[in-house]
């Protein structure tokens, strides 16, 4: 059985997140990195006043001690009423403390409060509120929320930013792209522009764009991890797989926990061929993150390929026990199952796989030849018809429904599925040879005729096709046609006994005794209990009144019947 290998590596791992890098408040209170405070010893004390409240309360903020901020804060705005000052640091403090209504409330409140002409303070409240919005998933409110900031002050880089990596989470590409490209002219030297710029282009499948990307990314920041590992992954989709490697592995030198570059450096060395340090790269993703389904289906279609189905199983088992939606998992364990001749299981996969992913071209093509070994033909033709609709360019579904309509005495079906295989593949040997033969079936002789010369002139040395040839132009009675296609036949195989036994009847028919009885002999070297051969040479040899020979011939020919006769008796 021959069932078609596919790779689903990249689809399912070299993804890009749809969400990836932070946005970014208002610049002067851009969030502090992590870690940042060391001992509670930072924290203020002795504050008995509102103002002193709010003036503690922004200090432990921009210290990065939010909860402490927010108790400040709280504070504060009970004796504080109209400061659009304190009600923008509170919302940014409830905005830390993932308390998202009450942040668009108090940020709300700000812009309410800042003055007319507090235009930097305005626009940078309403980028805040339009984060605040987005993390309520009010996609409109965010929107507004930029724009507003945007037409304030539209000269601030991270509301540009802010507002391309909205559009970039909605899918949103084009606006994604122009609105970065603003930010990042007010800001050239922003990593983060430039990595979603990267993905944004990767996204619109720009690829060289997307390249540059994330090289300026890694010219400004060498130590970005993520940086290399997306770039690696972009190296991989243009088949540059040595460039490819190089960057995963840049990547997992950098940061050495980070497990999605292993398993991409595992994917790059798996299509590099190799395949011991891809399943290294596997384990180690693997050591990382344990329950990293992805990687233990890499590690499961390696092994696979390397010949190992036991510990395939294995591995492909895990991933899906961990994610029972990795279709490629189901439609890989088909193929190991099928390899330990296990076809129930097969079945099994091949029929999981199309649940969870009901255009899978591929896993309804092995489910349907699967169906076929075990008899069960109008099954495995409704499968290949689904290969079919879901990829039109799959010629082995044509193929294989054309043998199943042939199979049938549905000659004009079968005709059709070949002839589209040749439409899109004009060279393929067997569905030529296939249709040829069809034609021949349904005695439309010149077709035949037609398609075994175009495959002579494809394939110049199949001795069958010849034979095949020349049997259709005897047909037609063409027989100083037919001789030069015999003879090209016995030419590539001089043990094509039946070629040679045509010859000779053709030479007989046409009076050329001596070339007919030299053939017969040629018949005879090869099978020389052939019956046919014996008796035609008999009346050639009578013909040309060689009595003793012709009697020989005869007396062969008999003793041959004889012995056959009595064999199907007994």
């Amino acid at each position: 059985m021959n069932i078609k290998k596919q790779f689903w590596i990249l689809l399912l791992l070299i993804t890009f997140p749809t969400a990836c890098r932070s946005p970014y408040y208002a610049k002067a209170e851009k969030k502090p990195q992590k870690g940042y405070l060391n001992t509670i010893t930072d924290k203020i004390t002795g504050a008995t006043t509102p103002a002193q409240h709010k003036t503690e309360g922004i200090s432990y903020f921009k210290k990065g001690m939010t909860e402490e901020a927010l108790e400040e804060l709280k504070l504060a705005s009970e004796g504080i009423k109209d400061d659009g000052e304190l009600h923008h640091y509170l919302g940014k403090a409830y905005y830390e403390n993932d308390k998202y209504d009450d942040a668009v409330t108090e940020l709300l409140a700000a812009v309410s409060y800042y003055k007319t002409n507090q235009t930097t303070e305005k626009a940078d409240v309403y980028n805040d509120l339009g984060l605040a919005y987005k993390k309520k998933n009010a996609f409109t409110e965010s929107l507004s929320a930029f724009k507003e900031s945007l037409e304030i002050n539209p000269s601030v880089a991270y509301t540009h930013y802010n507002l391309g990596l909205l559009y970039y989470e909605k899918d949103m590409q084009d606006e994604c792209i122009t609105s970065l490209k603003k930010a990042n002219k007010l800001d050239p030297n922003s990593t983060d522009t430039h990595f979603i710029l990267g993905m944004a282009y990767y996204k619109k499948k720009a690829f060289d764009k997307a390249v540059n990307e994330f090289k300026h990314t890694i010219e400004l920041d060498p130590k970005d991890a993520e940086a290399h590992n997306y770039l690696g992954a972009l190296y991989y989709e243009q088949g540059f797989l040595g460039k490819s490697v190089t960057e995963h592995k840049a990547a997992v030198q950098l940061d050495k926990n980070y497990p999605e570059a292993f398993n991409n450096l595992g994917i790059a060395l798996y299509a590099k061929g190799d395949l011991r340090e891809a399943a290294d790269a596997f384990k180690k993703a693997l050591e990382l993150e344990p329950d990293f389904a992805e990687a233990h289906y890499n590690l499961g279609l390696l092994y696979s390929e390397e010949g190992n189905p036991e510990d395939a199983v294995i591995s492909l088992g895990q991933a899906l026990k961990l994610n029972p939606k990795i279709a490629e998992a189901h439609f890989t364990l088909g193929e190991v199952y099928t390899e330990k001749d296990m076809m129930e299981e097969a079945l099994s996969e091949y029929k999981k796989a199309i649940d969870v992913k009901p255009t899978y071209s591929d896993a309804y093509y092995n489910y349907g030849e699967l169906l076929a070994a075990q008899g069960k033909h109008d099954s495995s033709i409704s499968a290949w018809k689904k290969t079919i609709e879901l990829n039109p360019k799959n010629t082995d579904a044509y193929f294989n429904l054309g043998v199943a309509f042939y199979n049938q005495g549905k000659l004009d079906r079968a005709i059709s599925m070949w002839t589209e295989v040749v439409e899109i593949n004009p060279n393929d040997y067997d569905a030529l040879t296939s249709l040829a033969d069809a034609y021949h079936a349904k005695g439309l002789t010149d077709k035949a005729i037609q398609t075994w010369e175009k495959i002579t002139e494809v394939y110049p040395n199949d001795a069958e096709v010849y034979y095949k040839l020349g049997n259709a132009y005897a047909k037609k009675n063409m027989y100083t046609t037919a001789i030069p296609q015999w003879e090209k036949a016995v030419e590539i195989d001089p043990n094509l006994v039946n070629a040679y036994y045509n010859l000779g009847l053709v030479y007989q028919k046409l009076g050329k005794h001596d070339e007919a009885i030299e053939v017969y002999k040629k018949v005879l070297d090869i099978n020389a209990d052939d019956i046919g051969a014996h008796k035609n040479l008999g009346l050639l040899y009578q013909e040309k009144g060689m009595h003793v020979e012709a009697e020989s011939e005869f007396a062969i020919s008999q003793k041959l019947e004889s012995i056959q006769t009595t064999s199907k008796h007994e």
